[in-house]
Order: structure tokens, then C-alpha cells, then sequence
């Protein structure tokens, strides 16, 4: 017993006696240079997703890192164009470890001037099958359309990217090559659908979406505004599979990244999994589930308390915006794959589209824009005994409301105040889903209750009834139960 207390005693002792090395974290050393037409551009910020470190005078960058670092990456300064690959922006290398640890980058100034610019924000593409890319080849020309004004525009896919990661081979590269026609370089965030099952850690399911897209956490600026792609699947693989949850690395690193941004300025979050939900609204938190909110987001508010910031979110396949606290506005996207492409509308009523945000220095506007509508319309109405679940009643279904819109009604000229609002079924998404659900190749997806719903009840069923819906923004369209939707031009208002 004594000869084997001695020898366990040695074998921990490790390299003194045996030689043997014990297990302990590693570090390389990342090196070189950012450059612009060959000279070194200063103050460029460059991670591993754990440090950042800024380039100096001379564009030379030294970062210490984890040997199991996968990426070193920029931040992208405003005053340079976005390199792109396939339509993709490219703002990593990929650390090679058996080679020598240099990795330069070489950005392009651009005369465009960035304090106006729009962002384009894609929901849940979600693509099953070869023969869905022809309906996102579709949208990419509405986007191709919207961005055609000369205005700078860039994107942002908000995560499940693709159905199925279990397919092989998997569906992103011809979903990347489809959203790339729209002529808009679009960055992209990992949605739950992203990332492979079956392994045994979170970092692990991320695998086959950085083979395509890198790094799943960055920044960049584009004019006064700092854009944040974060990650919030958190694969457990066990009951939801996945919750939503920034875990610590990443928390550090978004402080280092912020503390380089002036307070007051706009911040805008990309990330899939939504911070807030239906029941938080309600004060009813027993009600939340793990896997549709951000369970750790008062950290991710805290960080963002400096700034004027906005949530860009998707995964519950409807559209709402709303302020989970006060110096956030968080805005979720529908997705643009209705109900996995098998409607024209999402569970809520809203048609195919994506969500349009229009930047002026730190201000920002937005609205929904369907595919193939036009970028005025904003709403659904049905007339008197068009919809059974108040027949007696005019609804109205405004796909991106929040508390600062109007919906008013006249009847027979004489303006009757506001509409009522009420949480209810859509018409057409209902309809649509009794009359052929049963023909679906996901029978168990349908119409949801939604939020964005108003009605009113006219004396006459025959009475003359107008409504006029008005956005936050001062921006109007109608609609009269005789001569149907009103569009108004609204340049004046934007």
C-alpha cells in the first residue's frame, strides 16, 4: 500500500519525474496587418472572439490567444466597403494550426457616405427542399427592387438558414446563392434549425454553419451605427434541444466590443432567438419556455443601457415590436417562409416579406415590406362578413404595429375614432389552413392568435366604411369596403 501511495504521488507530480507534460490550456500568438491601398490602417479592432485588440499606427495587430481559437476577425470600421464573398460579407480568417500564425487583411475605402443607409432584415428562410429556392430567388428580387434607388443597403438573415441540418448534402450554400441575387451583401446569424444534433456540446453544433459563414458572433459599423450579430442557440440536447442563452465568452467579449462605442449612440442586435415574448408582457413568466426567449437577457440589457438599441430578432414565426425595457426596442421578424412555404401568409396573417429599416445618422425608421406588394400597403382588412369570427364586425390585421400606430375608422364620412384592438385569428391565414391543411406536408403547423388585430362594428351592415391606419412614423394607407385598398404617396411623411 505504501509503494502505491509513493507511485500515485509521482504520477501527479507529472513532468519532473516522468517527463510527462500535463494538460494545461495553450496560447498561440496571431500577427499582421491591416491595410488599405498598402497602407496600414489604425485603430481597426481584431478578435479571437475572446480579446480584442486594435491595430496600430502602422495597421500591425499582436493578439495572445487559446490555442482552440478558430478565427480572427475584424470589426469593420464605417469608410470601408464590406468585402463580400458569394454575395457573403468576409470579415474573418480562418486559423490554420499547423502554419505560421500571420493573417492580414486588406480593406477598400469607399467614397460612399454610410450615414444613410438601409438595412434589410430576412426572418427565417428555412429552406427544406430544392423547390422552395425559387420562392426565395423571388424575394431576392423584391429586395433587388427595394434596393435599387442607389441608397447603400446591406442585410441581415436573423438564423434558420436552412429545415433540415440532418440533409447532406445541407441546403445553405443554395440558399446563400439565392438571397445573393438580390444584388445586397447579407450577413448572416445562426438560427436552431443551424446547428448539428447529436453532439455532445453547444460550441460543437455550431460546426457546419462557420464552415459556410465563420465566426457566429462579430460587429461592424456602417454611418453612426454599430451592428452586433450574436449567437443565442444554446444546444443541450436534451428536452427543447436548445435554449436561448449568451453564455459568458461571448458576454466578455460584447463588453470589450461596446467599450469602444460612445454612449447615446444606436446599437443594433442581431440575433435569432427573440429576448422577450408574449407571457413577459403579460407578467406571466411561469408561462415563458426556454427555448423562444433569451433566459439570461437582463445581461444583455445592462450591457446596452448606454446606448439607443435595437433587437432585430426571428423564430417565432410572427411579427411584433415592443420596448422589453426602455432603451430597447426589440422588433421581430415574421418569417419569410410563412408557414415552411406552405401558405402565402406566417401563422399570423403577415405575408411573405421582410422587414425595412431606413438610417439617418442615429435615427432609424422602418416598416414590412411583402413580397410583390407595395411598400405602402401595411395591413389586411375585411369587410363586413368576411371574417367569421366577427361577422359583425370590420377587422383589420396591421402586420408590424406597435403602440405608436392608428387605426381609425369612418363610417359613411364621419370619422368614428380608433379601432378596437384584440387578439384573435387572422382570416385569411385561418381559412387558408381549414381548407387545405390537411393537404400540408406539416399538418401539425396552422394559424395562431396574434396581437395585431382591430375591429370595429358599423350600425348598418351596407353603412360606407373607410379605415385609416398611420405608423409611427406619420406614414398613411387606407382601405373603403367599395373601392378596396388605398395607397397613398407618402413622401412628404418619411
Amino acid at each position: 500500500m505504501k509503494r502505491l501511495l509513493v507511485l500515485l504521488t509521482l504520477l501527479l507530480a507529472g513532468s519532473a519525474v516522468f517527463g510527462v507534460e500535463p494538460t494545461l490550456p495553450r496560447t498561440i500568438t496571431l500577427r499582421g496587418r491591416v491595410t488599405a491601398s498598402g497602407k496600414g490602417v489604425a485603430g481597426v479592432p481584431v478578435t479571437d472572439g475572446r480579446t480584442i485588440v486594435r491595430s496600430d499606427a502602422k495597421g500591425y495587430y499582436r493578439l495572445t490567444s487559446d490555442s482552440d481559437a478558430e478565427f480572427v476577425y475584424l470589426s469593420l470600421p464605417d469608410g470601408y466597403a464590406i468585402p463580400t464573398e458569394e454575395g457573403t460579407p468576409v470579415l474573418y480568417r480562418t486559423i490554420v494550426a499547423d502554419r505560421r500564425q500571420r493573417y492580414d487583411f486588406t480593406l477598400e475605402r469607399t467614397r460612399t457616405d454610410a450615414t444613410r443607409h438601409r438595412l434589410i432584415v430576412i426572418a427565417d428562410p428555412q429552406v427544406y427542399f430544392e423547390s422552395e429556392l425559387d420562392s426565395v430567388r423571388r424575394a431576392a428580387a423584391d429586395i433587388r427592387r427595394t434596393a435599387a434607388d442607389g441608397m447603400q443597403t446591406l442585410g441581415v438573415v436573423c438564423g434558420d438558414i436552412i429545415g433540415d441540418i440532418t440533409r447532406r448534402p445541407s441546403l445553405f450554400e443554395p440558399v446563400r446563392a439565392a438571397i445573393a441575387t438580390s444584388g445586397v451583401p447579407f450577413f448572416y446569424v445562426v438560427g436552431n434549425h443551424d446547428m448539428d444534433l447529436g453532439v455532445r456540446t453547444s460550441e460543437r453544433s455550431k460546426a457546419s454553419f462557420k464552415s459556410h459563414f465563420g465566426p457566429t458572433y462579430y460587429s461592424f459599423d456602417r454611418g453612426r451605427i454599430h451592428y452586433v450579430i450574436l449567437d443565442d442557440n444554446f444546444y443541450i440536447g436534451r428536452s427543447y434541444l436548445y435554449v436561448g442563452y449568451l453564455d459568458e465568452r461571448q458576454l466578455r467579449w460584447l463588453e470589450q466590443d461596446l467599450s469602444a462605442v460612445e454612449a447615446g449612440r444606436t446599437v443594433v442586435v442581431c440575433m435569432h432567438i427573440p429576448s422577450w415574448s408574449r407571457p413577459a408582457r403579460r407578467g406571466e413568466w411561469g408561462k415563458e419556455q426556454s427555448n423562444k426567449v433569451l433566459n439570461n437577457r437582463r445581461a444583455l440589457y445592462d450591457l446596452l443601457k448606454p446606448y439607443n438599441a435595437h433587437i432585430l430578432s426571428g423564430h417565432e414565426h410572427y411579427n411584433e415590436n415592443y420596448r422589453p425595457v426602455s432603451h430597447v426596442f426589440e422588433h421581430v421578424h415574421a418569417p419569410l417562409s410563412t408557414l415552411f412555404w406552405q401558405t402565402p401568409w406566417s401563422m399570423d396573417g403577415v405575408p411573405a416579406g421582410y422587414g425595412v429599416y431606413e438610417i439617418a445618422g442615429d435615427s432609424i425608421s422602418w416598416y414590412y415590406k411583402a413580397v410583390d406588394y407595395d411598400r405602402r400597403r401595411q395591413f389586411n382588412a375585411y369587410g363586413v362578413g368576411a371574417d367569421s369570427h366577427k361577422p359583425d364586425a370590420v377587422t383589420v390585421n396591421v402586420w408590424n404595429r406597435d403602440s405608436a400606430w392608428e387605426v381609425l375608422w369612418y363610417e359613411n364620412g364621419v370619422l368614428r375614432g380608433p379601432m378596437t384592438p384584440y387578439t384573435g385569428y387572422d382570416e385569411s391565414i385561418y381559412d387558408y389552413v381549414k381548407r387545405f391543411g390537411d393537404r400540408f406536408v406539416y399538418p401539425y403547423i396552422g394559424a395562431d392568435l396574434t396581437e395585431h388585430l382591430f375591429f370595429a362594428r358599423p350600425s348598418a351592415p351596407d353603412a360606407d366604411i373607410r379605415i385609416e391606419v398611420r405608423d409611427r412614423f406619420g406614414r398613411v394607407s387606407g382601405w373603403n369596403n367599395r373601392t378596396g385598398y388605398e395607397i397613398p404617396d407618402n413622401k412628404r411623411q418619411q
